[in-house]
C-alpha cells in the first residue's frame, strides 16, 4: 500500500464517528505522505413532491448546510496538519454508490464505526455490506482515533484475499514501526473427531500457513518484525476478535463470496470488533 502521493477518501459527516475517522485519515496521511480527500453523499430532500413528481422545497438550503459542514472539516484538519493537502466534494447520489465509485479512484477508503448521519445512512448495516463486498480499494472502519499501541494483526488463510491483506499490513507496520503478527484461526479445533492423525495434520496445515504468511510479510518489508499466532475457536470471526484485543489495527481480506443474511466473515468482524479493522477485498478478475 504506497500511499505516497495518493489521496485517502473519508466518508464524512458531522458525527463523532466521521470525526475520529477523519483524524486517523489525517495522521495516516501525514506519515505516508498523502493527502486527505473529504467527502459526503447528497441527495434532494425528501420532505413531499408535487404532482409532476418534482420536489417541492429548494434543495440549495440543504445543499448548502452540507457543503459548510465539508468546509469546516476541512479547516479543521488544516488547522491541525497544516502541511496536509486537504481537499472536500459534495457529491449527489445515495451513500453506498456514492462511497464505492469513488473507491475505485483511491488507495484507500476510511468511515467511522456508526451510520454516517441521517444522509449517509446507517454504516453497518446495507451500506457497509455493499461497501466491504464491492469498494475497489482497502476499507479502513474506525472506532478510534486514539489507539496508536500494539502490533498490527493481520489473518492469513492461503487464499489470494488474505495474502493482498498481509501485503497492506506488512506496509502499515513498516510505516508506523510496530510489529505484525500474522494469525490463522482454527475453527472447530476441539470437536470430539478432532483428534489423533486428523489433529496433526490440522495443526499442520495451520502452522503452513502461518509460516506462508510470515515469509510473505518479510519478503515484503524487509527488517519487519513478524510474530505468527495459530487460534482456536468456534468461528473464525470469534478468534479474529479475541486476538484483536490490544492491536493497533485488525486487516484482513475478504473475498466477497458471502451474501447471505448473516454476512460473511468480515463483515462480522467489523460488526463486533472494538477496534479499527480494514478489510481488503481482492477485485474480482485479479
Amino acid at each position: 500500500m504506497d500511499l505516497n502521493g495518493s489521496r485517502i477518501v473519508v466518508g464524512y459527516d458531522d458525527t463523532s464517528a466521521a470525526t475520529a475517522a477523519v483524524r486517523w485519515a489525517a495522521e495516516l496521511a501525514q506519515d505516508a505522505g498523502a493527502g486527505v480527500h473529504l467527502v459526503h453523499a447528497w441527495t434532494w430532500p425528501l420532505i413531499g413532491q408535487g404532482v409532476s413528481g418534482i420536489p417541492v422545497i429548494d434543495p440549495a438550503g440543504p445543499r448548502n448546510q452540507a457543503s459548510r459542514l465539508l468546509e469546516d472539516a476541512a479547516e479543521r484538519v488544516t488547522h491541525q496538519y497544516p502541511d496536509l493537502m486537504v481537499s472536500s466534494e459534495l457529491l449527489p447520489g445515495m451513500p453506498r454508490e456514492v462511497l464505492e465509485e469513488i473507491s475505485g479512484q483511491t488507495e484507500l477508503l476510511v468511515v467511522g464505526t456508526r451510520g454516517l448521519g441521517a444522509v449517509m445512512g446507517v454504516l453497518l448495516g446495507s451500506v457497509s455490506r455493499g461497501i466491504l463486498h464491492d469498494a475497489g480499494c482497502p476499507v479502513a472502519v474506525i472506532r478510534s482515533d486514539q489507539h496508536r499501541a500494539g502490533p498490527v494483526l493481520v489473518a492469513y488463510d492461503g487464499s489470494d484475499a488474505a495474502g493482498e491483506a498481509v501485503d497492506r499490513a506488512a506496509d502499515l507496520s513498516a510505516l508506523w514501526g510496530t510489529p505484525l503478527r500474522v494469525v490463522h484461526v482454527r475453527v472447530g479445533a476441539h470437536a470430539p473427531y478432532d483428534s489423533g492423525a486428523e489433529a496433526w495434520g490440522a495443526g499442520r496445515r495451520s502452522r503452513d500457513l502461518l509460516e506462508q504468511g510470515a515469509a510473505r510479510a518479510a519478503e515484503r518489508q524487509d527488517g519487519l518484525e513478524v510474530q505468527v499466532r495459530m487460534l482456536e475457536d468456534r468461528s473464525v470471526a470469534e478468534g479474529l476478535l479475541a486476538a484483536a484485543a490490544g492491536a493497533r489495527l485488525l486487516v484482513l481480506g475478504h473475498r466477497g463470496l458471502s451474501r447471505s443474511r448473516l454476512g460473511s466473515t468480515a463483515h462480522a468482524t467489523v460488526l463486533h470488533a472494538t477496534g479499527n479493522v480494514m478489510v481488503v477485498r481482492r477485485p474480482e478478475g485479479t
